[in-house]
């Protein structure tokens, strides 16, 4: 027999390989969810205080670059100015 695997054999392979690691992260979700559960009942953690951390659903926010002081999007639409420092 060649040492060279034909493409069905391979693919074969990719889809056991496949089948060990979907059972391997289920195995580990379960364990990880367990180890959050007990840590956010340890420290007192609420919904509220890990939501920024948590994967929501929908659109991901764009967060723009130049920080706090940038200008909000919603104020160019509206054909604002955004508000700027007066000098004295």
């Amino acid at each position: 027999m060649s040492a060279v695997k034909t493409v069905d054999e391979l693919d074969a392979e990719i889809k056991a390989l496949q089948a060990q690691r979907e059972a391997a992260l289920v195995a580990s979700k379960e364990a990880d969810l367990e180890t959050v559960k007990r840590l956010c009942k340890q420290h007192g953690f609420t919904a509220t205080m890990l939501r920024g951390h948590l994967k929501t659903k929908g659109k991901a926010k764009k967060v723009e670059d130049g920080g706090a002081d940038a200008a909000p999007k919603s104020s160019a639409k509206r054909g604002r100015r955004p508000a700027s420092s007066k000098s004295a």
